[in-house]
């Protein structure tokens, strides 16, 4: 039972990571980003 959950979870987490490489990296780095105050962002 927790071999088959671990595997589970293992397969969930290579599926997101693929789908975030899959993004453009503006969309992918944008948890890098800062918001400023008065709008714009930086990394």
């Amino acid at each position: 039972m927790l071999a088959a959950l671990r595997r589970e979870s293992d397969r969930a987490l290579v599926d997101l990571i693929r789908r975030r490489l899959a993004l453009p990296v503006e969309k992918r780095l944008n948890f890098l980003r800062v918001r400023l105050p008065g709008g714009g962002s930086h990394l």
